[in-house]
């Protein structure tokens, strides 16, 4: 039993690595994609103001945390969707266009008073240009097969783009393995959100 547990770790990108099946990372994609695409909208229109939001996010990378964990063989070892088809799959069946992203928050905002200010022409040009970036760092960060990213460094992508209102140049990754953006200044991921998030989660487990 021990040699097994050796060549399934020796053929694998990493330790954290679970291996299914292409079906079944597709299958669970179709299962995050609603509430996973929703909540990012929102939150990008909302901000991160106290603990809901917070958990709203948590919620969110924890599900894309595990995704990104999931691979399954192919010919020349373990794979993953490219980081196209997880974008793909996961945003644009909910919030691919200007239109489907004013739906999303008419019904996020429903009962709420600020429902007027956060559907003017400014506002849907924002969370439509921070999402587009938002996007872009998560699918490369899940799809990398050699490199694992973790819940705090996908909070700290999202709130690093909030911040700067999606007023980013498109972001660039050295190589394959490279999960991070290099072009980005003081992109700093183990600080803000990403720190509270670890001092949590180590607090908890």
């Amino acid at each position: 039993m021990k040699d097994v547990y050796q060549r399934r770790a020796k053929s694998l990108g990493h330790g954290g690595q679970i291996i299914t099946t292409r079906w079944t990372i597709l299958d669970f994609i179709r299962d995050i994609q609603c509430p996973v695409a929703y909540n990012t909208v929102y939150l990008i229109s909302e901000g991160l103001y106290g603990r809901e939001d917070c958990l709203r996010l948590y919620s969110v990378c924890s599900r894309l945390y595990y995704l990104s964990k999931l691979v399954y063989k192919g010919e020349d070892g373990v794979k993953k969707l490219d980081a196209d088809q997880y974008r793909m799959k996961i945003f644009e069946p909910n919030a691919e266009t200007r239109e489907e992203i004013v739906y999303i928050l008419k019904r996020m905002y429903e009962k709420s008073a600020k429902a007027a200010e956060n559907m003017e022409d400014s506002h849907i040009d924002q969370v439509s240009r921070c999402l587009d970036i938002i996007e872009k760092l998560w699918s490369k960060g899940i799809s990398c097969v050699c490199e694992q990213i973790y819940i705090p460094e996908l909070a700290y992508a999202f709130d690093y783009v909030i911040k700067h209102r999606g007023v980013l140049p498109e972001p660039e990754f050295q190589g394959e393995w490279s999960i991070f953006p290099q072009n980005y200044e003081a992109y700093n991921y183990t600080e803000g959100i990403a720190d509270i998030f670890e001092n949590i989660m180590e607090s908890i487990f």
